[in-house]
């Protein structure tokens, strides 16, 4: 191998360890928006196993965060979450939707021209939401929720973790409408995560189960 040839893969290495530096190791959830970049949630501050399970946990602070990448940079664009969860984009590409796991809320972000992200507003939904999906043609918001925090992080089969689905309409109005559609007690799929329509079918994910498919009225 050549000098240059060298040189080149401890640069390629050193961004390898920055980018994963500022990506902090702990990415939850990405969206893309290029062929080469996306925006990505990191659920955690540390990377230390102890430190994210005792520390963060006692601790309980905003120290999450959004980060955007592109082979020409990587930076930290949003800030300030508990546990920075699902993020998606809507269809026009002008604004992020940040779901916030531990405070409740799902935030909407502008986008600037330099891909830095600007917060708008957040919206209460009342459970702990996980994955947030987009209806392409009407920019509804689909949220798969758990609705108790302590039976979705201990998951015993014998006394399952609920299921919890809601949708989010006109999310950019001054009266966003946040309904509940899917609820039940883990009898039927346990710990929902993820929410998305096909038609008129409802398809329902989850982090230990089925999936489930439901016909929307």
């Amino acid at each position: 191998m050549g000098k240059l040839g060298f040189i080149s893969i401890v640069i390629a290495a050193l961004a390898l360890v920055l980018g994963q530096r500022i990506l902090n190791l702990s990415v939850n959830d990405i969206v893309a928006v290029g062929v080469e970049s996306f925006y990505a949630t990191n659920d955690h501050y540390f990377t230390n196993e102890l430190l994210k399970t005792l520390v963060e946990t006692l601790l309980l602070q905003p120290w999450t965060n959004v980060v955007y990448y592109s082979p020409e940079e990587v930076k930290v664009v949003s800030e300030g979450y508990y546990f920075a969860n699902g993020v998606n984009i809507s269809p026009d590409k002008r604004h992020v939707y940040v779901v916030d796991l531990f405070d409740h809320n799902v935030h909407v972000l502008e986008r600037k021209e330099d891909n830095a992200l600007v917060q708008v507003k957040a919206v209460a939904v009342g459970s702990l939401c996980d994955n947030v999906e987009v209806d392409a043609v009407t920019g509804d918001l689909w949220l798969g929720c758990h609705p108790n925090a302590m039976k979705a992080l201990r998951f015993d089969p014998t006394d399952p973790p609920g299921s919890e689905v809601i949708q989010i309409k006109n999310i950019h109005s001054d009266q966003p409408v946040v309904t509940q559609v899917y609820e039940d007690d883990g009898n039927v799929i346990m710990g929902s995560s993820v929410a998305a329509t096909y038609g008129k079918k409802l398809l329902i994910g989850t982090v230990f189960h089925k999936t489930l498919c439901c016909d929307l009225e």
